[in-house]
């Protein structure tokens, strides 16, 4: 509780399970002269003993996956689910 933002109290999920990344994207806009600036989430289960899911499916270790709009997570063997809601 001491290191996370959002505590989950479930007795499969680790200390520090997975972490929640905020990224700023660039990218060239449709006229390709200007930028396009963009905060987009992302995923990482820190190796933790149960997984984490995303959409029903178990999330490779270590590695970042971008979210998009409705996905769905779950941690460990919770039956809690989070679902990405994105504001306009």
């Amino acid at each position: 509780r001491k290191v996370a933002d959002i505590p989950v109290d479930h007795a499969s999920c680790s200390a520090q399970h997975a972490v929640l990344q905020f990224r700023l994207r660039e990218r060239t806009d449709e006229t390709g002269l200007g930028v396009v600036r963009d905060v987009r989430p992302y995923i990482m289960d820190l190796e933790s003993t149960h997984g984490t899911f995303l959409n029903g499916e178990k999330l490779q270790s270590a590695r970042y996956i971008e979210l998009r709009e409705n996905d769905v997570l779950k941690l460990g063997a919770s039956t809690r689910e989070y679902v990405l809601m994105c504001r306009e």
